[in-house]
């Protein structure tokens, strides 16, 4: 197979997937579905001269004679559609969060296992360039075992509410205008941390990791714009080779929105945030006195085109998709992977509705967890970015 005929479903979050898909040399986008006609007229423009088809459903997209689907629906409704896909014969590339409920993910397993077909997270932020940095300075132990890490997925969401357009709009704007159609969107309810892949994944891949319990709190439902999910909740993650990871989201506080991790070793710590864009740096001999130091390491590598969505992230895995199913490889997230993302972040809600019990993450591999072949795929740096101080670089002078 030269080129690795592929379809997309859904066309909000979806375009950015067409984008990145037509302009890959060794894959043949067949087709794009979507029920809005604005989205698929929008796309078709995007698309310019390359020959998409666009049509209405689901089922259309999947009578094409496809090698994989990339699916970019409602959440709530990924997972049946991943199983759809599979039991069609495609592979399916999902975005997150993947599923909604634990029963969701054990239906994807046993879809992979009875059609032999691969499935993949679209876990974008795993492929943060400066990741790639954190797991080789972990691997040649310039942090020492790592004790703590931290992610935070800060991101004002105050449009909960959707028309039949799929226009997104607020709870107020929905009373001031009184919209006899609009319904809440998938999102409304959503337990603020059950939307954590973004930041436990990549945690856990540069740790090499899985979870094996957690215990998390439930914010406020002070916010008005988002009536149905709690302001945010914060949640405690206790790994199977001995760390802790913590991870915070909130959807409802009025700030920019930020992913921002931390890495807390024996011997030495990082942080990136994305507000700043680069990475802070401490270990070695450095006295504390000294503070950090600051590496230019960013979202995407340097001959990574950063215009392909979310700094470039978006079209680095999709590339990685794809010639991983061309070259009849696993692919670097798979569904056990997913399930080390997305479970968690479940079990974590159960955990809030009881008060804070702590919650066992059980591991659905048939055999125990080896390693992630994530890095194979994406491979570690050979370089050695400049490190400069970073309070003289801020002009700071305490």
């Amino acid at each position: 197979m030269d080129k690795l005929k592929v379809g997309i479903l859904g066309l909000g979050r979806g375009l950015t997937h067409l984008r990145n898909f037509v302009r890959l040399d060794n894959v043949e986008v067949v087709a794009a579905a979507d029920r809005v006609q604005k989205w698929r007229d929008r796309a078709r423009e995007a698309v310019g001269d390359h020959p998409v088809r666009f049509v209405n459903e689901f089922e259309e997209l999947l009578d094409m004679g496809l090698d994989a689907v990339v699916l970019a629906s409602n959440g709530r409704e990924q997972a049946a559609h991943a199983v759809q896909a599979l039991a069609a014969g495609c592979h399916v590339l999902s975005e997150v969060p993947g599923a909604y409920t634990q029963d969701e993910i054990h239906r994807i397993v046993l879809a992979v296992e009875r059609y032999g077909k691969q499935y993949m997270l679209a876990e974008n932020s795993c492929y943060l360039d400066f990741l790639r940095y954190w797991r080789k300075w972990l691997t040649e132990n310039r942090f020492g075992p790592v004790a703590f890490a931290e992610g935070e997925y800060l991101h004002y969401l105050p449009n909960s509410m959707i028309l039949p357009d799929r226009t997104k709009i607020t709870p107020k704007q929905a009373r001031e205008q009184d919209l006899p159609d609009v319904l809440p969107s998938w999102r409304a309810d959503q337990p603020p941390i059950q939307y954590l892949t973004h930041d436990l994944g990549p945690l856990l891949n540069v740790l090499d990791d899985t979870v094996v319990s957690v215990t998390c709190r439930s914010g406020p439902y002070w916010c008005p714009e988002a009536p149905l999910r709690t302001d945010g909740q914060i949640a405690l993650f206790q790994t199977a080779k001995g760390s802790l990871i913590k991870i915070m989201v909130t959807l409802n506080t009025r700030r920019p929105g930020a992913h921002n991790y931390r890495l807390f070793g024996i011997e030495g710590s990082a942080e990136w945030y994305s507000h700043e864009g680069f990475c802070r740096l401490f270990w070695g001999d450095r006295k504390e006195g000294q503070g950090w130091q600051r590496m230019d390491i960013g979202t995407a590598g340097r001959d990574t085109d950063k215009t392909a969505g979310h700094g470039g992230t978006d079209i680095a895995m999709a590339r990685s998709f794809v010639n991983a199913i061309l070259a009849d490889r696993p692919v670097p997230i798979d569904i056990f992977r997913m399930s080390d993302f997305t479970l968690p972040g479940i079990l974590a809600n159960r955990s809030a509705e009881q008060g804070g019990q702590t919650i066992a993450v059980p591991d659905l591999r048939r055999a125990p967890f080896r390693g992630t072949n994530f890095w194979h795929h994406v491979g570690l740096p050979e370089d050695e970015p400049e490190v400069r101080d970073y309070r003289s670089e801020m002009g700071l002078t305490y």
